[in-house]
């Protein structure tokens, strides 16, 4: 049987994906005057953001370099009571721990309360093109399948979904191989001793935080804050980890730790599971991906009561409705972020955001992670204008970017910002009448710093006193070492 009864919609902007950048690009675009649908295949907005905490909303000078609606979303959470504050961290910048389901509530209030109309279980298609313009959009959900005609699609799947479809140029992975990062499907843990939890943080052969192994200074500084922190980053327990494995007891890619201790007192977020080899943009490496990321769980949940101080009584509370594809297509712009724009901080005429979350790359290959320091560089609109197309942007992991500048750039207050960009820049191609790449920069400049972005016009000042407190890891690269390791070479680590 054929597809019948095809509705047709209009409309002026259609954001696809209602992750952290759809989700404020789709708020962006209709505040400012647009005509928004926005399209979600989930049955909820906020997207992996609905399960993470938020990482990355200052620099590396602990300055708060994300604002606008980001930050708008953030006091909406703590005015009921559903986030932590801002934890300072000396290796992620910032992060914030958020109450995931009054997310979800609150990111439906805010986008209903713009105008945006909300379409959700509805899975994207395919492109509606004609020659090199995007005209809109068909999707399939409980009414059949629609085309949405509009001025402006703004691609914020993940995946570069809309943008592939429409013939645009794209990359995946490192150059010299293809492989992507490392995803994860995390899961969230209760029943933790906060006591005895910070009591093994503290124990200096454990290593709970790796990074700042190499400078005592640092540590001590950090060991002193854990008993006021609410939210504790954890990266490091490598004797834990390799006891398990010499034991039998863990087989998976990962020789660390990584996790989140929440704001809840009681629960932890643990961010371990991984899977190599991954083709975001394949079906069954996806599914496979799921298979094996699911397989691991069990092992974990027996690791951290035996071998980990604060969980003995731990349990599982819940497991995150999609697995976190750290990286998918990168699709081509008018301007790639280069890996040198990230690590030198580079600033552009036509910046629309800023980044400062250092280089996170979890390896494709391998186990842990690489890491580089970054300065607050600048995301220009040219990152977000897709080369040789009209009527078509992109915000999220799917900018255009090199691998190492997406490992830091793909973290979502980051995203959130790109979001924001993209929405107005939309909102005002429709009133200026003109294309994407021909809208009036300093217009968009203005109107974003109008509604509290930061584009380094309201930067603060460095705070010497405060990164005397915290401390400040080195600038340069740090050497690691980590392609095909002992827990990363075998059979069951690897999809293909």
């Amino acid at each position: 049987m054929g597809i019948k009864n095809i509705s047709k919609l209009k409309t002026q902007v259609i954001v696809v994906g209602a992750g952290a950048a759809g989700i404020n690009a789709a708020i962006a675009s209709a505040r400012n005057g647009a005509e928004t649908i926005l399209i979600e295949r989930d049955g909820f907005l906020g997207g992996i953001s609905a399960s993470l905490g938020w990482i990355g909303f200052h620099d590396q000078d602990y300055r708060q370099i994300v604002k606008g609606i980001p930050h708008e979303i953030v006091e909406n959470l703590w005015s009921r009571n559903a986030a932590s504050r801002y934890e300072l961290d000396v290796k992620c910048s910032s992060i914030i721990s958020v109450n995931s389901h009054h997310w979800k509530i609150l990111a439906m209030k805010m986008a209903t309360d713009a105008g945006v109309k909300v379409m959700l279980q509805t899975l994207f298609v395919d492109t509606i093109t004609k020659n090199d313009r995007i005209c809109g959009v068909i999707v399939e959900n409980k009414s059949g399948r629609q085309e949405i005609y509009s001025d402006v699609v703004i691609d914020c799947s993940g995946d570069g979904d809309v943008a592939d479809r429409a013939g645009a140029a794209w990359e995946k992975g490192r150059t010299k191989d293809g492989l992507v990062q490392a995803p994860t499907l995390v899961f969230k843990l209760g029943g933790l001793s906060r006591e005895e939890f910070i009591k093994g943080c503290k124990d200096p052969s454990l290593n709970y935080r790796e990074w700042v192994e190499p400078y005592p200074e640092i540590r001590e500084k950090l060991y002193k804050r854990l008993d006021n922190m609410d939210v504790i980053i954890c990266g490091g327990y490598a004797p834990l980890m390799e006891k398990a494995r010499n034991a039998g007891e863990i087989d998976l890619p990962q020789t660390r730790i990584v996790g989140v201790k929440l704001h809840k007192p009681d629960e932890f977020l643990v961010v371990m599971t991984r899977v190599l080899g991954l083709d975001p943009t394949n079906v069954e490496s996806m599914s496979l991906a799921y298979e094996k990321l699911y397989a691991q769980i069990p092992q974990l949940l027996a690791f951290f009561p035996k071998y980990v101080p604060g969980f003995e009584k731990a349990f599982l509370l819940e497991i995150a409705p999609a697995m976190g594809v750290r990286e998918s297509r990168r699709i081509t712009g008018d301007y790639t972020l280069s890996t040198d724009d990230v690590i030198n901080g580079n600033e552009h005429n036509d910046v629309i955001a800023l980044g400062g979350y250092h280089i996170d790359i979890h390896r494709p290959s391998g186990t842990w992670v690489d890491s580089m320091n970054v300065q607050t560089y600048d995301i220009p609109y040219r990152s977000l204008v897709v080369k040789n197309k009209e009527g078509l942007l992109v915000a999220g992991k799917c900018i255009s970017a090199s691998h190492e500048a997406i490992a830091s750039a793909r973290v979502i207050p980051i995203c959130m910002a790109e979001g924001q960009a993209a929405g107005t820049a939309a909102a005002i191609s429709i009133k200026e009448k003109k294309e994407l790449r021909e809208i009036n920069i300093n217009n968009l400049k203005n109107t974003l710093i109008d509604q509290k972005a930061e584009l380094r016009e309201t930067l603060d000042p460095i705070d010497q006193n405060l990164i005397d407190q915290i401390g400040q890891l080195p600038k340069e690269k740090e050497e690691t070492d980590g392609e095909r390791d002992k827990a990363s070479s075998g059979v069951q680590a690897w999809i293909n």
